[in-house]
């Protein structure tokens, strides 16, 4: 679990970053791990929401029981149900009718599915090009992982918040811009999806699964040929110390013996169907 001291002041865990897929959230969680990065360490109060949670911005925390840690993230934000565009879930900001609209001109309105942006694949554009209306004010997407960085370590669940306007999206750089982040590899089985793909990839909401087990050694393989729930002997086995013919029997029973070691041989190297 994260800690700071209760009186800092909590500050995006990025200012402008957008996440395009789960390579780039789990940058963004290898930036934290290696302290390049700050979490989120509790709740913001109101005057952090105010300031911090705007177009760009990404908050880092993990979730915990704890009472001084995060159970979930609250913005005091009015949202859409959400979306799942994978890996990552959408929420669009309800907008009330009293509020100011963002210009129709169609150039606007489209600027991020005709713009630069088209040179790359994001789950961002996805949520764009599927919603039956296309969202003109803020975007939360959210992601979240098990993290198991030892052997012995148990899982911890990390989550990663971010917002942006589909206006402001084509100016926000992306990890491989950032000359941070650019420059870290993220070690393979550290970081696994802690949300499962619903059937319906529209669904509200997206099961966050059972945490993975520890990373322990694998047991070894038995020596007995299995298939399904038969097993079949081995060689050794299969003859019992009494079959095995005295010096003065070998003559009369070899010929049977080799046979049967032959059809033992065969039963084994046979699969069962």
């Amino acid at each position: 679990m994260f800690y700071a001291p209760a009186q800092d002041t909590q500050r995006p865990t990025h200012h402008r970053l957008h996440v395009r897929d789960a390579r780039d959230a789990h940058t963004v969680f290898e930036g934290v791990r290696q302290g390049v990065l700050k979490p989120v360490v509790r709740r913001l109060n109101e005057h952090e929401r105010a300031k911090y949670i705007q177009s760009g911005s990404i908050f880092v925390w993990e979730e915990s029981d704890d009472e001084m840690g995060l159970k979930r993230w609250t913005d005091n934000r009015a949202w859409s149900q959400s979306r799942m565009r994978e890996p990552y879930l959408f929420y669009d900001e309800k907008i009330s009718s009293d509020e100011p609209q963002a210009p129709t001109d169609q150039s606007v309105k489209y600027r991020f599915v005709d713009g630069p942006s088209r040179t790359w694949t994001s789950s961002a554009q996805s949520h764009y090009d599927r919603s039956d209306r296309h969202p003109l004010g803020l975007v939360k997407q959210a992601y979240s992982a098990w993290v198991i960085d030892s052997v012995n370590a148990n899982p911890r669940k990390w989550h990663l918040t971010a917002y942006f306007t589909y206006s402001d999206l084509p100016s926000i750089p992306t990890v491989d811009q950032d000359p941070v982040l650019r420059a870290i590899t993220v070690p393979a089985g550290i970081y696994r999806s802690g949300k499962a793909r619903s059937r319906n990839s529209d669904a509200t909401s997206s099961s966050s699964g059972s945490p993975p087990r520890p990373m322990t050694p694998t047991a070894g393989a038995s020596t007995r040929t299995r298939t399904d729930n038969i097993v079949l002997p081995s060689l050794h086995s299969a003859i019992a110390p009494g079959q095995m013919s005295p010096h003065g029997q070998h003559r009369q029973h070899s010929a049977r013996l080799a046979e049967d070691q032959r059809m033992i041989q065969m039963l084994n190297s046979r699969p069962i169907l």
